[in-house]
């Protein structure tokens, strides 16, 4: 597991901003985002999720036409180091078919919030204003 900040805050991390990180060329363009992902990194323990993994690798390739390849480079050089990747398992099956329910999410985004729950994770970095609906979680973007 990766070193904890002092502040002990835990946040997850949504696929957005390690798209934008691994996508986009123009260094004008990047700056802000990598400003906005070291803030993060240096103020709060940082997770995700395997499916945040394959949802950067599948967006990358599709929309971006980054190969596979420079994005698992990325993702050993610039997430791995410094982000914490939970477990999806069967015991989030019961917390995903409720907030599947109850939200009517996107099922990669019920599996974010049921991994964040079980882990006791409140607040998700990401662009996605659907999570905004949800009061249980707060969402933090640039």
């Amino acid at each position: 597991m990766k070193r904890r900040n002092s502040n002990n805050e835990s946040v997850f991390l949504d696929a957005n901003l390690l798209i934008y990180l691994n996508c986009i060329k123009n260094v004008e363009d990047r700056v802000p985002y990598e400003e906005f992902y070291y803030k993060v990194l240096e103020s709060f323990t940082v997770f995700t999720d395997l499916l945040v993994l394959d949802e950067l690798l599948w967006v990358s390739r599709k929309k971006y036409s980054v190969p596979y390849e420079v994005t698992i480079d990325f993702i050993y050089n610039a997430v791995l180091p410094y982000v914490n990747v939970l477990p999806i398992d069967i015991n989030v099956l019961d917390s995903f078919f409720s907030v599947i329910r109850k939200y009517k999410l996107k099922p990669s985004d019920a599996i974010h919030l049921s991994v964040m729950k079980k882990n006791q994770i409140v607040t998700i970095v990401s662009e996605d204003k659907d999570f905004d609906s949800i009061q249980e979680f707060k969402r933090l973007w640039m």
